[in-house]
């Protein structure tokens, strides 16, 4: 019998000591607090775009299509949270950039959304293979657009398709006192 308690005391320790030195770094994935998948693509001028680059900012991954009218209803909303919040500090973050990935089919209704909504000063990434296309299946969007708003660190720290709960997550994120939190930083 003690030797069956000391056999179990033992491979409770080990899985103890396994489970406490394990990596503090966040999983990949899609909840909040994981770290974002990476997106490496192609801009619309032809220029390479890596979401590494964007590392130290705050940064909306805003998933949209031409057709979609609740995305085109709230393109105004995501111009004017982008003048409102770009020079903002936030907790881990410097500066509020918006990554746009299109899931069009079709050049002409993309560009000419760009155009009309005046969505200039976005990241614009399409890859003209809709639903299907790579990112739409990294970020596992279906049938609703999801936005992911990513901290300067690469974690999930709000997903919706409510832009009120994006600007509410943007607005605590500005508002946290950074000093306070300066030693958990390191």
């Amino acid at each position: 019998m003690r030797i069956r308690a000391l056999i179990m005391l033992a491979v409770a320790g080990l899985v103890f000591i396994s489970f406490i030195s394990g990596s503090t770094e966040p999983d990949m994935g899609l909840k909040i607090g994981d770290r974002a998948p990476k997106i490496v693509a192609s801009l619309p001028d032809g220029t390479s775009f890596d979401s590494d680059s964007l590392k130290g900012k705050m940064v909306l991954v805003d998933f949209w299509a031409s057709y979609d009218a609740p995305s085109r209803i709230d393109n105004h909303r995501k111009t004017m949270l982008l003048e409102r919040f770009a020079n903002s500090e936030f907790l881990n973050s410097e500066g509020f950039v918006i990554v746009s990935i299109s899931l069009d089919r079709f050049k002409t209704p993309f560009y000419k959304t760009i155009e009309r909504d005046n969505l200039f000063d976005f990241y614009h990434i399409c890859d003209f293979e809709g639903r299907e296309s790579k990112l739409a299946r990294k970020f596992e969007i279906s049938n609703q657009m999801t936005n992911f708003l990513i901290d300067g660190d690469g974690r999930i720290v709000e997903t919706s398709n409510d832009l009120d709960r994006i600007e509410s997550t943007l607005h605590r994120m500005e508002s946290v006192d950074r000093t306070r939190f300066a030693a958990y930083r390191r």
